[in-house]
């Protein structure tokens, strides 16, 4: 009786070898059907675990939003230092009313300093306090003497901008968190994976080979290809012994 041989060693693949050898499983047991092959009941959950273990691989180091908060970062920057040198100047001003609405509001300035030295999320914080004290009623008729009330909206508006990117940013990283890591992914996958080989086995075992003998010897042939792949990557032997010589995956195409 021909079976699917054991391969124990697939847990030495690398990641994107597993991958491809488990798609072609996946197209082998297609271009036959899963129907004839009697596998309908467990077929679909192989599948959808190797889709998921294909999911888990990719990692996006750098997210979508880096550069729009890089954007956004620096116009807020610019903002708040021209806030500040627009009470500097206010300091010198020929208008007594503006001169004593620079100095009320440069002992404020002098609290809110440095915020271009931290971090993003915590510059949003810092400035939305100094947004705060702006608009209070302790400073926003010296804000409105001195000419500021657009330049603080627009600093709130660009504040408001990176707060909102650092909530896209943290939905996208649960988005993809949410997928799963390989080593989460891997073993629901290769537990599918043996849980095809033994109903497959099984099968062929109560019903003959007449319907799996071919299909059984391509797959043990991509098992030792395999082998040899793990055995070139960590050493001799690594991948365990070849058991069968390669057959050609033709019948793959004929029944396509």
């Amino acid at each position: 009786m021909t079976k699917i041989q054991s391969f124990g060693t697939k847990t030495r693949l690398k990641n994107n070898e597993s991958l491809t050898f488990g798609r072609e499983i996946e197209i082998a047991i297609e271009a036959i059907g899963a129907d004839t092959l009697e596998i309908n009941d467990i077929f679909p959950d192989y599948k959808a675990k190797l889709q998921n273990f294909d999911d888990s691989i990719v990692n996006v180091a750098k997210s979508i939003f880096t550069d729009q908060m890089a954007v956004a970062n620096k116009l807020r920057g610019k903002q708040h230092v021209a806030i500040v040198l627009e009470i500097k100047n206010g300091l010198r001003h020929f208008d007594q009313d503006k001169r004593e609405a620079a100095t009320r509001l440069g002992i404020l300035t002098n609290t809110f300093t440095g915020a271009q030295k931290r971090a993003f999320d915590d510059q949003t914080s810092f400035i939305n306090n100094f947004l705060q004290e702006l608009t209070s009623d302790k400073y926003k008729a010296d804000v409105t003497i001195l000419g500021l009330d657009g330049w603080v909206a627009e600093l709130k508006k660009s504040n408001d901008l990176c707060n909102e990117l650092t909530l896209k940013r943290s939905q996208e990283r649960s988005q993809r968190s949410g997928k799963g890591s390989t080593e989460l992914t891997r073993p629901l996958y290769e537990k599918a994976y043996n849980t095809l080989v033994e109903k497959l086995n099984a099968l062929a075992l109560v019903k003959g080979d007449d319907k799996y003998a071919e299909l059984f010897a391509w797959w043990n042939a991509r098992i030792d290809h395999y082998r040899v792949v793990i055995s070139d990557n960590l050493g001799a032997g690594k991948g365990g012994k070849n058991k069968y010589r390669n057959h050609s995956p033709a019948f793959i195409r004929r029944k396509r």
